[in-house]
């Protein structure tokens, strides 16, 4: 890495710290100078086990909210707080902290034409809407730790995979949920391999809501013809809330839901699943070997 390279990195960090915020409308405009993070070196995949931002990186801090418009732009080694929102496809956020100071509606949200892949990052704070939100966005080995908000809401084309989600602090205004997933007429969401403890208490909704409302929240009608696929949660190890898991989509309403092999946790607060809806459920049991049913 050459000196130069080194103090532009820097110059831009610095930058942004001190509340330069790039793009704050949501057009196709190009956008400003992203921040960039000599300090954590070239990404090296960490062990598989691995969940959140990796340990011992000298992660860049930046204060500011972001919006990229570049195709293909890559986020890495931030310790960033405020929140980024994807307008572009193929972008790619990575071993970064996000943490929420209540100013921006999400860590990352997706608009447009926007899609990214989140991977080693972990997100803490307080958020107006979600830790993670919109569709086409995938994420793997995150971590939602201390998030005064909804955790993640998964709309059309979303992925939640090898994350752990827990310690969710309750607020005054709204009842939270862990993760809440896009069904009716478009799908194509998987919730798979995770461990989502959302506590119970005031405030504390559902670990796990399927709401046929999330679909129609970021897409339009097109956008969501083009993605037509089931809502997939599998072989999550899921606890607290109300409800830990609630289908609320009714009867007829389009969803195609499988909720399959998972364990839960016995401390939901009135039952552990319950379903208003035509979800399959099957091969689900409690951590300590009882059948789930609805």
């Amino acid at each position: 890495m050459t000196p130069l390279r080194v103090a532009l990195g820097g110059l831009i960090a610095a930058t942004l710290a001190a509340g330069v915020a790039l793009g704050v409308d949501h057009t196709d405009a190009p956008s400003g100078p992203l921040p960039v993070c000599a300090t954590v070196g070239p990404y090296v995949p960490p062990p598989p086990d691995s969940v959140g931002t990796p340990a011992g990186l000298a992660l860049c801090p930046v204060r500011a909210a972001l919006e990229v418009h570049t195709p293909g732009a890559v986020l890495d080694g931030l310790d960033l707080v405020g929140g980024v929102v994807v307008a572009a496809p193929d972008v790619v956020v990575r071993r970064s902290r996000i943490t929420g100071d209540g100013t921006t509606a999400a860590g990352v949200r997706t608009v447009g034409t926007g899609s990214v892949r989140i991977e080693d990052s972990t997100f803490t704070g307080d958020f107006t809407d979600a830790a993670v939100d919109g569709p086409a966005w995938v994420a793997e080995r995150i971590e939602l730790t201390g998030v005064a908000a909804d955790g993640a809401r998964l709309g059309p084309g979303a992925t939640l995979r090898n994350s752990v989600l827990h310690d969710f602090r309750a607020r005054p205004d709204r009842e939270i949920d862990a993760v809440t997933l896009a069904a009716g007429d478009a799908g194509d969401v998987l919730v798979e391999a995770n461990q989502v403890r959302l506590g119970r208490g005031p405030g504390l909704g559902s670990a796990v809501l399927v709401d046929p409302v999330v679909a129609a929240r970021h897409e339009s009608e097109a956008q969501q013809r083009l993605r037509k696929g089931p809502v997939v949660v599998r072989g999550n190890e899921l606890g607290g809330g109300e409800y830990t898991l609630l289908q609320d989509t009714g009867e007829g309403a389009g969803a195609d839901v499988r909720i399959t092999g998972n364990r839960f946790h016995r401390d939901a607060a009135a039952a552990t699943v319950r379903i208003r809806g035509g979800a399959e459920l099957v091969d689900n049991l409690f951590v300590d070997g009882g059948e789930v049913r609805r």
